[in-house]
């Protein structure tokens, strides 16, 4: 049990950031006026959420190298799970719930500057570090996850059902 609390990475600098967060984006998704089904928010939560950890945990930490989580590099804890399993996971949801088609644009914009700036607030405080990666260079994968991937990720769903 104390090698799990410890491969948790509690005293990472600047946990409380990922934690907040994801714990206020979590508490809004409860509570948001919801235009998505639970079953979308169910689907959306967990495609945003594996494909997230499958591309920053795995290429962008391991194979890239680009930056790192937490105290420990190689070895994720809590925060990095929720870094990049939660909290892109309901942006994901706010996102589509709150879209509009005619607004599309506004959310992407919005969206993209939200993202942008909880990355830079990560390394602000001190709980990301940068090895070669700058975090403006995420905004235009924001950009085309936002303003592509995810409509047509809802519009899939949609179809199926």
């Amino acid at each position: 049990m104390e090698k799990f609390i410890q491969n948790l990475d509690l005293l990472a600098k600047g946990l409380w950031f990922p934690i907040t967060l994801g714990t206020i984006a979590l508490i809004y998704i409860l509570f948001m006026p919801k235009r998505l089904t639970w079953r979308e928010i169910y689907l959306i939560f967990g495609t945003i959420g594996y494909v997230a950890l499958i591309i920053d945990m795995f290429f962008m930490l391991n194979y890239f190298d680009v930056f790192d989580l937490g105290r420990k590099p190689m070895q994720e804890g809590i925060g990095d799970l929720i870094s990049y399993g939660v909290i892109p996971s309901c942006y994901a949801v706010i996102f589509l719930n709150h879209l509009k088609q005619e607004k599309k644009w506004i959310y992407v914009t919005l969206f993209t500057l939200l993202s942008s700036l909880s990355e830079w607030m990560l390394v602000q405080v001190g709980y990301m570090k940068l090895k070669g990666w700058h975090t403006w260079w995420s905004i235009p994968v924001f950009i085309i996850v936002y303003g592509f991937w995810l409509p047509w990720h809802l519009r899939l769903i949609r179809k199926e059902s």
